[in-house]
């Protein structure tokens, strides 16, 4: 299987954001013509993504780390992955 980011993977990432039990809403521009975020809520929780699959991604990480995602040591894979192209 070939997975690859297009506007065809924004519904599928929606639907497990919902039955995550995500409400989400958008936030459009200062035109009113494109959307600037994109919101999941859940009691106190708010993510803020640029797209479905960004805000899905973001929602993975709170649920798994919670209010210490930032705090959590973890390899440096950002960093190894470009100087490497691959792991």
């Amino acid at each position: 299987m070939k997975l690859a980011e297009a506007m065809n993977t924004y519904n599928p990432a929606l639907s497990e954001i919902k039955r995550r039990g995500y409400n989400i809403k958008i936030r459009l521009d200062e035109s009113q013509n494109e959307i600037d975020r994109w919101i999941a809520q859940k009691h106190d929780l708010e993510i803020i993504g640029f797209n479905p699959l960004s805000l899905l991604g973001l929602i993975i990480i709170a649920e798994q780390y919670g209010n210490d995602w930032n705090k959590v040591h973890a390899e440096d894979w950002y960093d190894k992955i470009l100087e490497n192209d691959e792991i």
